[in-house]
């Protein structure tokens, strides 16, 4: 009885210090990949206030666009899955430059595409509200619906069907036929593959191109929906038309 209580204990022991050595060998070899996201319109980087024209023709200004970001992984077109960073999630803020620029640490092993989640998971909509950059005072939380705004788009134009003239899109929607979350998937530029170096950082360029907000998988002008606040059909459709919005330019060695 003793000698297998010892074997036990001297088992336990080594799978412990085992899955120490694992961890620690994982944060030593991981490397730095640096995601800038590039919001644009008509081809040109978007400012707040300035005048753009869609492609239905309509003029409208941003006041404020938002998203959210996050689960982001590397993929290989052979082997799949080959570094992922699940649990971090990020709000792009047009009015913040800083929020734009993602540092992301993950380990050595070629790869071809950068895929990640734009809109928070159904889990973490049903677990209230949390903190850092899913911290409500960010503007990103429906407390009447207990769930996360994944993006946001506030403006005006001369198309709006308001009296002021403003228009509002606040997409969000988890539950069985109104998910607006979507996955991306963005291959290197020359469908070429990618190792992350260990000195110095590699940086990736994201484009999001605000004029597929409103004309990509589905048309959707000003003129015709001028607010959305809510689940449903309609966000369903946003959603599917916000997935287009990027795309990588390119990828460097700094």
């Amino acid at each position: 009885m003793k000698k297998n209580l010892c074997r036990l204990l001297s088992l336990s022991a080594f799978l412990l210090l085992s899955g120490c050595a694992k961890e620690t060998s994982v944060e030593n070899d991981a490397r730095l990949l640096r995601v800038k996201f590039h919001v644009t319109a008509n081809g040109e980087s978007l400012k707040i206030g300035e005048e753009y024209i869609n492609t239905f023709g309509e003029d409208f200004r941003v006041s404020a666009f938002k998203i959210y970001v996050g689960g982001f992984r590397l993929e290989n077109e052979n082997n799949g899955i080959v570094a992922a960073l699940n649990d971090a999630y990020f709000l792009l803020d047009l009015s913040k430059e800083n929020s734009l620029v993602t540092d992301l640490r993950l380990n050595e092993k070629p790869f071809s595409r950068l895929v990640f989640q734009v809109g928070i998971d159904s889990i973490l909509n049903v677990s209230g509200a949390q903190a850092g950059a899913l911290d409500p005072m960010n503007g990103m939380f429906w407390t009447w619906n207990t769930g996360y705004i994944n993006a946001k788009l506030e403006g005006s134009s001369s198309f709006s069907r308001n009296d002021d003239k403003a228009f509002t899109y606040h997409i969000g929607g988890f539950r069985s036929g109104e998910a607006t979350q979507r996955i991306v998937r963005l291959s290197i530029p020359g469908q070429q593959e990618w190792v992350l170096e260990k000195s110095g950082y590699t940086e990736a360029t994201v484009s999001i191109d605000i004029d597929q907000w409103f004309r990509s998988t589905h048309d959707l002008p000003i003129s015709s929906v001028s607010n959305m606040m809510i689940p449903g059909p309609v966000s369903v459709k946003y959603a599917d038309n916000c997935a287009t919005m990027f795309n990588m330019e390119n990828i460097i060695r700094r």
